[in-house]
């Protein structure tokens, strides 16, 4: 029958259609599909005739061999290697060694090829022919080698006696394993012999310095290989004899002892020489380390994991260290320094648990390093970086106090900053590490602030024209050397020396002025940032104050940098000097962990210093910051209410007040004034009682500090305030506007003032008190000379009163001030 074959486009179920009459045919099928016997079943195994016959209802696919139930698993044999009975293996067989056994590379083959020994063989040269060629023979031709003569009788006897030769007789270092089975004992024995020889015939001294000799040419990994076989030696001696030596033997090994460790390549020579057996051997321009097995303090076994090649030079770190000693020499020795920056002595025999040891140089003496220390700051580890610029800026703070001026040649400050560490500090204020940060802050705060100059210059800020400071500028190179154009202006003078700076390096610059090198670097906005984002603890908040106050005392240059410093004094006006916050700070047991949003005396001193610059940084701080408001909220307020600590709300009152005076010095803020007036009065009429808190109250310095700048202030308004009359008259130039303080508001204070000055002369008796109210009193005496100056000059002065009022003043108070003893004291200081 013929079947049509499949067309494009039918289906499926086609397929299967033409399928079914095919098979309903019964035809022969075009291919026959023959499968091959199976070789694993027999002959006959093909499986064909077990197969059901096909069904014609639908299409099934038979699989051969495939049971109708799955069998039971049962885990197959193990399969056996062909190659494992021909290897055998021990448990205790070294894996490296079997490698080595098995290893069939080429470097392996080659690194066994042994060279012939043929030094015993005879050597026959070639005939000389007419033949361009030497002619080819055979080896049958060859004359037989030369045999040595001696006899097996004389070998074996050379034989034991070599044997029964004692361990220090026979040599160490030469065995003559290259040369062959007897002649190679025969030989090294005549090199030890004649090395014996040679030593007998050498003094003690001449076999030190030759020993010497050998130490620094040899490399210490083969001094130390040489001293592992001597003990390998002297363990086999042990345990061949170990009873009692022979008669003689031990007299002879005590007189050979010298020439026995220097015929061994030194080893043991630290006994024979040094019989307290320090292994430290100094070497004329090298030191090296040597160590014996023995010398440790713990003793490796071979057991240990990767103890097979003992490496002494590593293990002699566990060794105790050896006692220092201060060297007797002219020259100088490296100073050390403690973690608390002290000094110590050369000679000082610290215990190591103090962690001043460490394995750099001089390792057995305790201390580190300037040079150390400023390896330490480049340290990946936080630790040692923070470890480090503590240390320095403990040093630092010491050396700036005099400490080491009796102890060290030249000046550490100097020496510091020539290595560059003014920039390392400011490097380390750009890491990310808060730890770091505070470091390096606290080490600059040690170099550039002084505490003592910031207390004198608050003490003096009251005295005549005590808030008029010079600027902390250093003597440039500049300013040392001769005017080379004497006709030349101010403004190109000016102009000069900038571009002198300008062309000047930063470390150039800093060389002789640290601030000015600073300020180069971007200082101040990292500063700025570091209080903004950063947000550090309280204390070095209060160090970067100190900082920027320094910046400030500088010079009116840096006070403008200071001001034009983007949100700077924002941030420092916004956090520090807050109208309110949380009162909690005032409580006693309360810690206070974050300075920020909480009122600062020290944010307000720098306020203060800043407006000190100038007439113009005062009217910018006072307008552009809102510092009125501020100043209004901490005058006005008592500081026993402010929700502040008891001495921190008087220091800020006090720094208050002084930048009232500074402000009102310049004609500004005048106007608070008649605001404040009434707190004013409160505080002249609390004056007097100052003095019966001055044995009890542990804040009465404070307090009278804090009284000097409210007279303080009131000098500077009453002399403001006599201006008045002489601005507001007619005039041929501009008008400039006058104060808003009139002399008739200042002038009524006076009696208030005089008689304070009067119990204070009274008090000059007492000793202890007037100590105390010495600073109030000048602040007296000045403010009454400058009203009776000024009210000379005021229109309706009467001329009578006023020299009836000086008159009065002089006899009653003036003159019997003077003429006390404490007066005369003060005198003689100043002679």
């Amino acid at each position: 029958i013929m079947l049509s074959r499949p067309k494009p486009g039918e289906s499926e179920a086609d397929l299967l259609r033409f399928q079914n009459q095919f098979l309903a045919a019964r035809a022969s099928p075009a291919v026959k599909v023959v499968k091959k016997a199976d070789k694993r079943r027999g002959a006959g195994g093909s499986g064909d005739e077990e197969r059901p016959p096909l069904q014609d209802s639908r299409d099934v696919v038979l699989l051969d061999d495939f049971p109708d139930v799955l069998p039971a698993l049962i885990p197959a044999p193990p399969k056996k290697s062909k190659f494992k009975n021909a290897c055998v293996r021990f448990d205790d067989e070294d894996p490296e060694e079997r490698l080595e056994c098995h290893d069939r590379h080429i470097t392996a083959v080659f690194s066994k090829i042994i060279e012939r020994d043929t030094s015993m063989a005879a050597v026959t040269m070639p005939v000389p022919t007419g033949d361009p060629f030497p002619r080819a023979f055979h080896r049958s031709e060859v004359k037989n080698e030369v045999r040595n003569a001696a006899s097996p009788e004389s070998s074996l006897t050379f034989f034991f006696n070599y044997q029964n030769f004692p361990l220090f007789l026979r040599p160490h270092i030469i065995t003559g394993e290259g040369l062959g089975n007897l002649e190679s004992e025969r030989e090294a024995l005549a090199i030890h012999e004649e090395n014996l020889q040679k030593l007998h015939s050498m003094t003690q001294e001449e076999i030190l310095q030759e020993q010497r000799r050998l130490l620094v040419q040899l490399d210490p990994s083969l001094v130390a290989f040489l001293k592992s076989r001597r003990s390998v030696d002297e363990g086999q001696e042990r345990q061949e004899k170990p009873g009692h030596p022979e008669p003689g033997t031990e007299s002879q090994h005590d007189g050979e002892e010298t020439v026995k460790d220097f015929a061994v390549g030194g080893s043991g020579m630290e006994e024979s020489v040094r019989p307290e057996r320090d292994t430290r051997m100094e070497i004329t321009g090298n030191k090296n380390l040597y160590l014996v097995a023995f010398d440790l303090p713990i003793k490796p076994q071979k057991e240990w994991i990767h103890m097979n090649n003992v490496e002494f030079e590593k293990l002699e770190w566990i060794k105790d260290l050896p006692r220092p000693r201060q060297r007797r020499t002219k020259k100088g020795m490296q100073a050390r320094f403690s973690l608390k920056g002290e000094l110590i002595p050369p000679d000082a025999d610290l215990p190591t648990h103090l962690g001043l040891h460490h394995h750099g140089e001089e390792a057995e003496r305790a201390g580190y390093s300037l040079q150390e220390l400023f390896h330490l700051c480049r340290s990946q580890i936080i630790q040692q970086r923070t470890l480090a610029l503590q240390v320095l800026g403990h040093v630092v703070q010491k050396a700036k106090a005099g400490e080491f001026a009796s102890s060290l040649k030249g000046s550490v400050l100097r020496l510091l900053l020539d290595a560059g560490f003014l920039f390392l500090l400011r490097f380390s204020l750009d890491d990310t590490v808060d730890n770091v940060i505070a470091a390096s802050l606290r080490a600059l705060h040690a170099l550039l602030v002084s505490p003592e100059d910031e207390e004198y210059l608050d003490q003096t800020f009251s005295w005549y024209q005590g808030m008029a400071v010079f600027p902390f500028t250093p003597n440039s190179e500049e300013e040392e050397e001769e005017e080379e154009e004497e006709e030349l202006t101010l403004m190109e003078k000016t102009q000069g020396k900038k571009s002198k700076v300008e062309n000047k390096s930063d470390p150039d610059v800093a060389r002789y002025d640290v601030i000015k090198g600073l300020l180069k670097t971007q200082f101040l906005q990292r500063l700025r940032y570091i209080l903004e984002v950063v947000r550090p603890v309280p204390a070095i908040v209060l160090d970067i104050l100190d900082i920027l106050i320094r910046v400030a005392r500088h010079s009116s240059e840096a006070c403008s940098q200071l001001l034009a410093c983007p949100r700077l004094i924002e941030t420092i006006v916004r956090e520090f000097l807050p109208v309110q916050w949380d009162p909690r700070v005032a409580e006693p047991g309360h810690l206070l962990t974050s300075l920020h949003g909480v009122a600062c005396a020290t944010a307000m001193k720098l306020i203060r210093v800043l407006a000190s610059g100038g007439r113009n940084a005062t009217a910018r701080l006072l307008n552009k910051f809102e510092l009125k408001s501020r100043l209004s909220r901490f005058i006005a307020e008592d500081p026993q209410d402010l929700p502040l600590r008891r001495e921190e709300a008087i220091r800020l009152s006090t720094e208050a007040f002084r930048l009232w005076a500074v402000a009102a010095s310049c004609g500004q803020s005048c106007d608070l004034y008649r605001d404040l007036y009434p707190v004013l009065v409160k505080i002249l009429q609390s004056l007097p009682h100052l003095l019966s808190d001055c044995q009890e109250n542990p804040t009465f310095p404070l307090s009278i500090q804090r009284a000097t700048s409210v007279i303080t202030l009131l000098t500077h308004v009453t002399q403001t305030a006599g201006c008045t009359a002489e601005l507001s008259g007619p005039g041929d130039g501009e008008q400039i506007p006058p104060p808003p303080v009139t002399w008739n508001q200042v002038s009524g204070l006076r009696p208030f003032l005089e008689t304070n000055l009067r119990r204070s002369v009274q008090e000059m008796s007492r000793l202890e008190t007037w100590q105390a109210l010495q600073p109030l009193t000048t602040t007296y005496i000045i403010y009454l000379g400058v009203y009776y100056s000024v009210c000379s000059q005021q229109p309706s002065l009467n001329p009578i009163d006023c020299l009836e009022e000086v008159e009065r003043l002089t006899y009653e108070v003036l003159l019997p001030l003077f003429s006390q003893p404490a007066m005369h004291r003060m005198w003689d200081l100043l002679r």
